[in-house]
């Protein structure tokens, strides 16, 4: 099966969050991440998780695109 990335959002306590977006490669990923970091006020930061779920989103010119 095919890898995709995750974006993972860090919160107090350890606390770690992610929805359903998977992306083709980690640098999709962490762009998507950084990208609602910085307009987000609780996460503490952000991360990226590989995972065997199929790829349903890209980045395209700096956004979020579904697949």
């Amino acid at each position: 099966m095919k890898t995709s990335f995750k974006p993972v959002f860090l919160f107090a306590g350890g606390e770690r969050s992610s929805n359903n977006q998977r992306f083709g490669s980690y640098e999709e990923a962490e762009a998507s991440a950084m990208a609602r970091w910085q307009v987000w006020t609780m996460p503490e930061g952000y991360d990226v998780e590989e995972t065997d779920e199929p790829v349903n989103y890209q980045r395209v010119d700096g956004k979020d695109s579904h697949i």
